[in-house]
């Protein structure tokens, strides 16, 4: 009993701990500004205050969030339309190179994000994809699909051939079976990677700021950058933005976190 009490009081102590920084970000987003300046820190706000958020909603911040979803909710589509066929080839056939082949696929994940910022912006300008959502979704998927493959691919490898040939048996051909057998138990697979890929395309900020000049196209992180200055940073309206920046990924991962951590466990399957 002693054992489980004091399992139970380090969960809370570990759980506030994780939590401290989201509480902190959600009770100084609602102190005045002589208050987020005040020494000695004050931990809780004598007066709350809702000045942030509407000072954010004046500068049009729900069109950058708008813009996020899209682009984010657009990314996880086509990652997971690209990477799904691969997935399913690399783990039911074998053929030459396949080994070199899966690896290459995960040479793009070797290299730092900045360096492709120059031949995508080359290759967008020339596209005419330039300050476009789809031209957004575009850049993100040399970073987003690898790692999709990758996680399909443990979920397909996971399927005993039995069922696609006992689908067969009854009169399937390969893609029916693929559509009715392999793709509805690859679903938790599918889901994680939608969520990696949405995740990824929500708080990335260097891409955003090179390829988007237009500022009605222009993301959530970089309408937060706009209050991080060179000599000032302002913290009120920095803070009420990237609360209501947090909720997206929140609900996405408490509605999903089931297949999330079923897509990051499968990596165990050996092929």
């Amino acid at each position: 009993m002693k054992k489980k009490v004091l399992l139970y009081i380090l969960n809370i102590i570990v759980s506030l701990i994780i939590a401290f920084p989201f509480i902190w970000l959600v009770i100084t987003s609602l102190k005045t500004y002589d208050q987020i300046y005040s020494f000695p820190i004050l931990y809780w706000p004598k007066k709350f205050t809702f000045e942030h958020y509407t000072h954010i909603l004046k500068l049009n911040f729900p069109r950058y969030f708008l813009n996020s979803v899209v682009i984010g909710c657009g990314t996880a589509i086509i990652s997971i339309l690209i990477a799904v066929m691969p997935a399913y080839a690399s783990a039911r056939y074998k053929f030459k190179g396949k080994k070199q082949i899966m690896l290459s696929i995960l040479l793009s994940q070797m290299f730092p994000q900045i360096v492709y910022v120059v031949p995508f912006f080359i290759i967008l300008k020339q596209l005419n994809l330039q300050n476009s959502y789809l031209g957004m979704m575009v850049s993100y998927l040399p970073f987003t699909t690898p790692i999709a493959v990758w996680m399909i691919r443990s979920f397909f490898l996971g399927i005993p051939d039995a069922l696609e040939e006992a689908a067969m048996i009854d009169g399937c051909n390969r893609f029916k079976a693929f559509y009715k057998i392999y793709l509805p138990l690859a679903i938790p697979g599918i889901a994680s990677v939608g969520i990696y890929a949405f995740l990824f395309s929500w708080s990335e900020l260097m891409f955003s700021m090179s390829f988007l000049s237009a500022k009605n196209l222009q993301t959530v992180p970089v309408f937060l950058s706009l209050f991080v200055g060179q000599y000032q940073t302002r913290w009120g309206p920095l803070f009420a933005g990237s609360v209501v920046a947090s909720i997206p990924p929140m609900l996405v991962f408490a509605l999903l976190q089931k297949y999330f951590i079923q897509g990051l466990t499968s990596g165990s399957v050996k092929n």
